[in-house]
């Protein structure tokens, strides 16, 4: 019994050993290079402030659904970028100032794009990003201001 045990502890820390060093030869897990990845986590609004920041006209909306579900009725004046299609599309940003309030919205609580969003516009540089969780269902139902494509 005694050996068993010895045997499995050595083989434990033989384990450990050549995963710290393959980790560290490669540059992976804890050894990863650090990039510059946002210290500040998008804040989520409710329905009421998504209002109140979208009448006092100081923000843009951006819909990360897909563009299929934006042409059927979107927040009005809200630009689309599918979240899969970000680095595709980008470039619909590039006139925005990265400290302009953003506000991302998907179809609601069954919807998580918003936060995949949100992180993808904080790792682009992006700061003053909010998401608005309830998103499109929540909005629509409320019959606020929507635009619907052609």
């Amino acid at each position: 019994m005694r050996q068993a045990l010895r045997e499995t502890v050595w083989l434990v820390l033989l384990s450990c050993a050549v995963g710290f060093t393959y980790t560290a030869a490669t540059k992976k897990g804890l050894f990863a290079e650090k990039k510059d990845l946002p210290t500040v986590v998008p804040q989520m609004i409710d329905i009421a402030e998504a209002k109140r920041i979208f009448d006092s006209g100081e923000a843009l909306f951006l819909d990360s659904r897909h563009e299929f579900d934006f042409n059927v009725g979107h927040i009005k004046d809200a630009i689309n970028i599918p979240v899969d299609k970000f680095d595709q599309q980008r470039s619909k940003l590039a006139a925005i100032d990265q400290d302009h309030l953003i506000i991302v919205y998907c179809d609601g609580a069954d919807c998580n794009s918003s936060f995949e969003m949100g992180g993808k516009l904080f790792t682009a540089g992006y700061r003053n990003v909010r998401i608005f969780f309830s998103g499109w269902q929540d909005w629509q139902s409320n019959s606020y201001p929507i635009e619907k494509e052609h």
